[in-house]
């Protein structure tokens, strides 16, 4: 399993879908990137991965959010402020509707974790746990009161006058760089740069604006980078906000959700029928150079009028791709696109 809690803020998508849309089509991710979405109540929402752990995983929240309170489903996932106990959290799964081969893997899954939460049991949340650490190590006490901050104009002035910053810098040369995240996550699979930038250029950009744009204390992917985990609830990501949770467990009676275990492209050409929605992820970074120049277009023949394509992108931009027949929408959208929680990814709506 790559994710359990995830690595992309969905308030991007959620606010740009329309309520009542026919169709979505999304890369499933940890479930947490579409689960929102819900509450949008489109008619159907086809979730499309590679990995068959992720499509469980995103299975195994749809049906905790069918089965629980919203008090419920932060405490058997482990979100802050209360997580439940392991007796607890292995009678609650029992009640679930999975599928045989989902409720068989997270059997084991929790099982070998003693049933505790599997939130951050993810390779990505797993490297996260091991980053923190070394960030604690560096910055130390000085660097975690950014989270104490309760005001954008707070957490600036600290930013400016006590934040330790040669630390952080630090920080950002020995862990922000291709060795470490190829030995930790990607295997071999690190995406490569070509946005012109240092990697400490880019990493600090990135976190700058997170600063400026974003509480700390309410951005979980901040609370992962300096704790390893999510300690403000503020911070949960956005399925667990009672305004959301609330449509989305309603929605559930009439949306169909379909699980497909395959590239999202592929997917879209095999659709019967036409969607108003596709919510990409990163996938076009990790395309060889013709694929990420026609991803667009292998795309058209099952798009609905008027449907829109949110993409992401990591380090490898995707250049000289054929957007004849679309228009490229960032401008409309730049302060969704600003106030995104991850801050690293290069955002294309169209």
């Amino acid at each position: 399993m790559n994710y359990s809690l995830g690595n992309e803020d969905s308030s991007l998508e959620f606010n740009l879908l329309a309520p009542n849309a026919s169709a979505v089509l999304t890369v499933a991710g940890s479930g947490s990137r579409f689960l929102p979405l819900l509450a949008k109540k489109p008619r159907k929402i086809i979730c499309v991965d590679l990995s068959q752990e992720q499509l469980f995983v995103s299975q195994l929240r749809v049906e905790s959010l069918r089965a629980f309170t919203r008090e419920e489903y932060c405490a058997f996932w482990g979100y802050p402020p209360v997580s439940m106990s392991q007796e607890q959290r292995q009678r609650a799964f029992s009640t679930l509707g999975l599928s045989e081969k989902a409720r068989s893997y997270f059997a084991r899954l929790f099982q070998d974790n003693n049933w505790n939460s599997t939130l951050y049991s993810g390779n990505w949340e797993k490297t996260f746990k091991i980053l923190s650490k070394v960030n604690r190590f560096i910055t130390g006490k000085r660097a975690a009161r950014l989270f104490e901050c309760k005001t954008l104009e707070a957490q600036t002035e600290y930013l400016e006058t006590q934040f330790p910053r040669k630390a952080w810098h630090l920080v950002l040369l020995i862990l922000g760089n291709a060795l470490v995240f190829d030995s930790l996550l990607y295997k071999g699979h690190f995406p490569k740069k070509n946005n012109g930038l240092s990697y400490l250029d880019f990493y600090s950009t990135a976190f700058d604006r997170l600063f400026r744009n974003t509480l700390a204390r309410d951005n979980f992917f901040l609370q992962l980078a300096f704790f390893g985990q999510i300690k403000y609830p503020s911070g949960n990501t956005i399925e667990c906000q009672p305004e959301i949770y609330a449509p989305a467990k309603n929605a559930l009676q009439e949306v169909e959700v379909k699980y497909v275990n395959g590239d999202i492209l592929d997917a879209a050409n095999s659709l019967s029928e036409k969607v108003d929605f596709v919510s990409l992820s990163d996938v076009p970074s990790y395309l060889d150079d013709k694929a990420e120049k026609t991803f667009l277009q292998k795309l058209t023949p099952c798009l609905a009028k008027n449907a829109l394509i949110v993409s992401r992108s990591y380090l490898k931009i995707p250049k000289h791709v054929d957007a004849s027949g679309y228009e490229k929408l960032n401008d409309h959208y730049q302060d969704l696109i600003r106030s995104e929680k991850v801050g690293v990814y290069n955002i294309d709506i169209y």
